[in-house]
């Protein structure tokens, strides 16, 4: 997220501030997930947008069960397996095949078409997580915020104890976010008047394909340095 010049990796944390190597990683994945997902869909739930809520859930459980993924992993297979076995592990409701279907109706239908397959659906109905109905799977995605939050806590206290865990989560982040870490490790390189010239387009705001915001604001910048020494 942006905000002025800088890019955050979660509310208050810059992404030249995350932790890859040290032990505030954790926190500052869960400060992600909290601020920039649970909350949200905390947002909607209270204005009873059961859709919205539970999508939302849905990906903070995609992004979770893939923190363990080495950076050879992000492109495999293993992405389903992972997201079922998290699931399974995890979310308590999940029993059975439950985990199967959740993979294929909610997060496959969810992610790639904006519907969940097989009539499935988000209510807020009844006083459980899941629940099956006319063979249609039917989530509460009141109580599947629960049971996120539950994970959440649970996966922060492992990255924090587990070192060798800590490591794959900041491969993960590595790959995930390689552009974002691109650009912040390019600007503290820089000095202010070669920033302008240099940053490729994509760090810009605004869409800029032939470098005329960058080059603008560096004739800007150089004009008023000139000033500047001329006063």
């Amino acid at each position: 997220m942006r905000e002025g010049d800088d890019l955050y990796f979660a509310p208050g944390i810059r992404f030249s501030k995350v932790d890859l190597d040290g032990e505030a990683l954790p926190g500052q994945l869960a400060q992600r997930i909290r601020g920039y997902l649970l909350d949200p869909a905390r947002l909607c739930l209270e204005s009873r947008h059961a859709f919205a809520a539970g999508l939302i859930l849905v990906s903070t459980v995609d992004f979770l069960a893939g923190l363990h993924h080495d950076a050879e992993s992000l492109n495999s297979g293993g992405v389903g397996a992972d997201f079922r076995l998290f699931v399974r592990r995890r979310l308590q409701s999940f029993t059975g095949d439950l985990h199967q279907r959740f993979y294929d109706e909610f997060r496959n239908g969810l992610s790639h078409e904006a519907r969940i397959k097989n009539a499935g659906e988000f209510s807020f109905d009844w006083p459980h997580t899941v629940r099956l109905a006319g063979g249609r799977m039917c989530i509460n995605p009141r109580y599947l915020l629960a049971e996120v939050e539950t994970a959440l806590e649970l996966q922060t206290r492992e990255l924090e104890d587990d070192g060798a865990a800590r490591a794959q989560a900041a491969q993960r982040i590595r790959v995930l976010f390689a552009s974002e870490l691109g650009i912040v490790a390019h600007a503290s390189r820089e000095s202010p008047c070669r920033k302008a010239r240099s940053l490729p387009p994509c760090a810009y705001p605004l869409h800029d394909p032939g470098g005329y915001v960058a080059s603008v604001a560096a004739e800007k910048i150089d004009a008023g340095l000139r000033a500047a020494l001329a006063g």
